[in-house]
Parts: C-alpha cells; sequence; structure tokens
C-alpha cells in the first residue's frame, strides 16, 4: 500500500514536495507577501499544487492568509521556530523552581507548557501534596485554546493566525470547551485586559486552571505557567490570588531569562 503525505501528494513526490515547501519558506526571506500565482510561477507548479502548499503551511501556522487580500505572510509558527533556534537549552530547567515555590506556596499543582503549532504540550510540573488534587499531565499534548496556557499564548496573537491554527473549528473536549472563534476571541480579550487565563473545566470536567505567559527578552511567549486544582477550590476570589502569584514568577523567570544565547 503506497502511503499518503499530508498534502495529498504521494510517496514518490514526497521529496520534491517537501523541497518546495522549504523554498516558499525561503521566499518570505525575500518578501513579506506571497500570492498563489507568484509561489506557482516560481516554483514552476500548477496553481493548485502552490495553493495546497501554502494551504499546509496555514495549518502548521507558518503561513497565515489575509482573509480580504487572500494573500500569505509569514506565520507565528515561523517566527517562533526561528527564534526557538536562539532560545536558551535550559529553559525547563529554568522553570523548574518556580513550579515547585508555586505549588508550596499555593497548595495546588503547577505545571510549565510550551507551544507547538495549535497545541501545547505540557513539559513539567509539580504535584499538590494533598488528597484531592489535579494530576500531572507532563507529556500531554492539547489544544492551546482548551487550557490556561494556552489561552494565555493565543490572547498574543491575531484573529487571523489564531483561525489559520484552527481551519477545521474547534474541537470539544468537554462541553464547557470553547466552542467558536466569537467566543475564543472576547475571551481573548479579557485574557489580555486582566494579564492572565483561565480554564473552567474546558479541558477537563471538575478541573479550574489559571495561566500566565512567560515571555523573553524580545517580548516573545517562550513558556507558560499554570496552576490547577479541582473545580471548588479554585473560586474567582482565589483565581485571582493564583493569578497574583503566577504574576509574579512569570516576572521573576523573564527577569532569570536575560538576552538569547
Amino acid at each position: 500500500m503506497r502511503n499518503k503525505i499530508e498534502d495529498g501528494m504521494s510517496d514518490a513526490h514526497g521529496v520534491s514536495s517537501a523541497d518546495n515547501v522549504l523554498r516558499i519558506l525561503l521566499m518570505f526571506q525575500e518578501t513579506p507577501t506571497l500570492r498563489v500565482a507568484e509561489v506557482a510561477r516560481q516554483l514552476g507548479v500548477a496553481r493548485s499544487t502552490a495553493h495546497r502548499l501554502l494551504s499546509a503551511l496555514c495549518r502548521r501556522g507558518l503561513a497565515v492568509q489575509d482573509p480580504r487580500t487572500r494573500a500569505y505572510h509569514p506565520g507565528r509558527a515561523l517566527a517562533d521556530l526561528a527564534h526557538a533556534l536562539a532560545r536558551r537549552p535550559d529553559l525547563i530547567g529554568l522553570l523548574r523552581p518556580h513550579l515547585v515555590e508555586l505549588c508550596t506556596q499555593l497548595g495546588e499543582t503547577t505545571s510549565a507548557q510550551v507551544f507547538q503549532g495549535p497545541d501545547v504540550v505540557f513539559v513539567d510540573g509539580v504535584e499538590a501534596d494533598r488528597a484531592l488534587k489535579t494530576g500531572l499531565r507532563t507529556g500531554a499534548r492539547l489544544p492551546a485554546y482548551a487550557v490556561s496556557g494556552g489561552k494565555a499564548y493565543l490572547a498574543e496573537l491575531t484573529s487571523a493566525e489564531i483561525r489559520a491554527l484552527y481551519p477545521r473549528g474547534l474541537r470539544k473536549l468537554t462541553r464547557r470547551t470553547v466552542g467558536g472563534f466569537q467566543v475564543l476571541e472576547r475571551e481573548l480579550a479579557e485574557v489580555r485586559e486582566r494579564g492572565y487565563a483561565v480554564n473552567l473545566e474546558g479541558s477537563e470536567t471538575g478541573l479550574h486552571a489559571v495561566g500566565v505567559a512567560v515571555h523573553d527578552s524580545a517580548g516573545r511567549v517562550v513558556a507558560a505557567l499554570a496552576v490547577s486544582a479541582p473545580a471548588h477550590r479554585m473560586g474567582a476570589e482565589r483565581r485571582g490570588e493564583v493569578a497574583t502569584a503566577l504574576k509574579e514568577a512569570a516576572r521573576s523567570v523573564e527577569g532569570e531569562l536575560g538576552p538569547p544565547r
């Protein structure tokens, strides 16, 4: 049986397809705006093929299409990828003592998350030392819109960038998961205003969480810190207290990060 690569071409064309994707990415070095006709001309392929390749880049956040002009621009994931090459390799180690301190201070489970395209990956955490608690999710991968740290990251993106990350819409994980882009954008506006994000049973029934973004010296989000707890222990007042502690921890991490090496 012949395998199929993601953009619909057969394995026999996999190498040339991958090369064309890389050539498109290099085109962004020359111009911040690309159109299907120009990409097709430079690659020597049909417009339908150029459109398919550009759509694949959009699905991964490496490109974003302007809904008004239909032109393509570099996506946030492309900028994040370039930035990651210069990012401190010990980021997780840097976050670890803050996770421990937050867990001790608040008595709840803490986690660190990083961003991969439309998702967040839980890269570390400290579990609360109490009978009723939320468990660790280290190694788990979830849609960014469903978790507090992911929403803190999405709040930094434009509407077009967010929609490009989820071309098939927002899949519900629970009945409380945000169900559409308009609802999500209203919630992200609140995140920008107050400086932290919340997850109220959006990823798991009975779980509430608060998350904040961690920025490097260039202002880019490199991770998120989050605190989760059973819903009955994370009411509005408690969420405010947790957010204050998380913001202080994030500021400390940002001070320790310093300039990229």
